[in-house]
């Protein structure tokens, strides 16, 4: 099949490496010439930590603006940039690709609403697996993966049993769902450890302080969302539930899952790293937001938010801060 990937990102080459692993014909749809010509050139080269196997595909690529309609067919689009961008993706797929069913992969809530005014067919996607990117055409992530998909409409729903079979394919672990919000939000209270694990020294992360700070930011969320009748649920119980999360955080010392060992980081780590904006801002916001609006007290989360606001402002980079100094900010001082 002809499937193309709109945004190489860290998830965008991993998603596309094993598409294309699994036979599919991949295109990548760039923001830069320079990163479409080297994937042109030079292919995408895949490492998977869980296997310690390396692959190697070949693939086409283009600059957003320059592709057209029959380049990219009546094939899925899987779109994979980030939140901030995702207006101008969603505007230039009107116009080249208004025959195939459109895949929001992203982080956030609001991505497939923006993109869904725009186009005809799509689908919400929650992608639960840390990636790295390493080049314009090389990513790491560890083991094969775990993907939800749902469409809030009929059309939408056929495109998401037809994709969960492609992505199943490709080797992934795939949950359609008929709530496809609730798979968002849970997987939105799940990143929200992205940037302690980020922000803390990486010696700190076998502290019980570490611990501290990411349970209580899952229990504020809970406290938010329950609060305000969010369901956050998994389709299909595959994935550890807000509870279960929140138990297996407060063993993770004793348990020695805390630790990190492998050369593997999250979004915010490499967003702190290049100097660029992170998208976990937007998640703390959503939880304090809630919150506010349901009178529930959510201190860690505005600690979170301050260290990540000050980290990007200042350009201090990942793992600039410890575990006791995230506890020592004033949540009110802002």
């Amino acid at each position: 099949m002809s499937v193309t990937i709109w945004g190489p990102g860290a998830v965008g080459l991993v998603l596309g490496a094993r598409l294309a692993r699994a036979g599919n014909d991949v295109l990548f749809v760039c923001r830069s010439d320079a990163s479409a010509d080297q994937i042109t050139r030079e292919g995408v080269h895949f490492e998977d930590l869980g296997s310690n196997r390396r692959f190697h595909v070949s693939a086409s690529a283009i600059p957003a603006d320059e592709v057209d309609a029959e380049q990219i067919g009546a094939g899925p689009v899987l779109l994979c940039v980030r939140m901030q961008q995702t207006q101008s993706a969603a505007s230039r797929l009107s116009q080249v690709a208004r025959q195939s069913p459109v895949a929001v992969v992203q982080n956030g809530l609001t991505g497939q609403a923006l993109v869904a005014a725009a186009h005809p067919v799509v689908v919400g996607a929650v992608y639960r697996q840390t990636c790295t990117r390493r080049s314009a055409n090389s990513a790491v992530s560890l083991g094969a993966g775990r993907i939800v998909i749902g469409g809030s409409d009929q059309p939408g729903k056929r495109a998401a049993s037809a994709l969960s079979k492609l992505l199943e394919c490709a080797g992934y672990d795939v949950g359609v769902s008929d709530q496809i919000e609730r798979d968002k939000w849970l997987k939105l209270c799940i990143n929200l450890m992205s940037a302690p694990n980020a922000l803390i020294r990486r010696q700190d992360h076998e502290s019980a302080a570490f611990v501290e700070i990411k349970s209580t930011l899952l229990e504020e969320a809970r406290a938010a969302t329950q609060a305000a009748g969010v369901v956050v649920s998994s389709c299909d119980g595959r994935d550890r539930s807000l509870d279960e999360e929140i138990a297996f955080q407060r063993g993770a010392v004793e348990s020695g899952v805390s630790k990190r060992s492998l050369p593997l980081y999250n979004q915010v780590w490499n967003a702190l790293q290049r100097g660029d904006p992170a998208e976990a801002d937007a998640y703390h916001r959503e939880i304090l937001d809630l919150s506010r609006a349901h009178a529930v007290a959510a201190p860690m989360n505005a600690r979170i938010l301050m260290a990540l606001e000050l980290a990007t402002r200042e350009g201090l980079g990942p793992e600039s801060f410890s575990a006791e100094e995230i506890l020592s900010i004033n949540p009110h001082s802002a």
